[in-house]
């Protein structure tokens, strides 16, 4: 199973990024010893970061593809009527 997944730290700055096992990236997010790690180099410093949304997906394929769709202007008004129940 793959995952699309929002996390979102102190400071109210959102991440969107998919992985196929969301708590070894969310911990690899949060390290802040592991700066040269290419997948996380704008986040690791401005943690600690939670997940606010996620979803599985069969496919990689699927999990970019929604991945790209909530980095659009419509796919954050849907994440924000998705997460307040609208």
């Amino acid at each position: 199973m793959f995952s699309t997944y929002v996390l979102e730290n102190p400071n109210a700055k959102k991440y969107t990024g998919s992985t196929n096992n969301l708590e070894e990236r969310l911990s690899f997010h949060n390290d802040i010893f592991l700066e040269k790690a290419k997948f996380h180099r704008t986040t690791y410093k401005k943690g600690p970061w939670h997940v606010i949304f996620s979803k599985e997906f069969a496919t990689r394929e699927e999990a970019l593809k929604f991945e790209r769709f909530l980095k659009t202007g419509k796919g954050r008004e849907w994440l924000e009527r998705a997460r307040h129940g609208g």
